[in-house]
């Protein structure tokens, strides 16, 4: 298995690159790259190309969002499951990562935690699975982007979590202060 990094947002609500910030005393796609390499094969970011930073960069050729990296990857390599995990989540920890892994059910398309707020799979932290790939390639063909949806309508393995405060996403600078302390 292994990780992708979104780091190809525009970030036009917080004003300065998400992936930058600081909660863990290092940049936050830097924090997140070291927790993934514990638990996965390979870890890559997916960005647009003039964010590329490393060799370790997966082009979003796609443009639809989080949907047009996750495809991304499988184009790079369609043969091994991929925990995918959005820069935005300063709350991630090592026992979000043991979680998600320990629960992965390989038979399904994808393992992703319920999230509270949307009642819905949460697909910015999922491990979606090699045979998710043409469905995902089929979704989008459609006209739909929505990797929420996606994971709604297909055979997902779902884990509720009593406390799914890690999967809070900062997007404004107020949310990051906010979290900024707690972290």
């Amino acid at each position: 298995m292994n990780a992708l990094i979104l780091i190809g947002g525009k970030s036009s609500r917080m004003g300065t690159d998400k992936g930058l910030l600081d909660y863990h005393g290092k940049p936050q796609r830097e924090y997140l790259f070291d927790l993934a390499k514990k638990y996965c094969s390979e870890v890559y970011f997916s960005c647009r190309a003039e964010q590329q930073f490393s060799k370790q960069s997966i082009i979003d050729t796609y443009t639809l969002g989080p949907m047009g990296g996750i495809l991304s990857a499988f184009d790079f390599n369609p043969n091994i499951a991929w925990l995918v995990v959005a820069c935005d989540m300063p709350l991630i920890d090592e026992n979000s990562f043991q979680t998600l892994i320990n629960h992965r059910n390989k038979a399904k398309i994808a393992t992703a935690f319920l999230n509270p707020e949307t009642n819905a799979p949460d697909p910015l932290f999922t491990i979606y699975e090699p045979k998710s790939a043409l469905l995902l390639a089929k979704y989008i063909e459609i006209g739909n982007k929505s990797p929420k949806i996606f994971l709604q309508n297909n055979d997902v393995e779902i884990i509720a979590s009593s406390n799914p405060v890690f999967l809070k996403n900062v997007n404004t600078k107020e949310e990051f202060e906010q979290v900024k302390i707690k972290a």
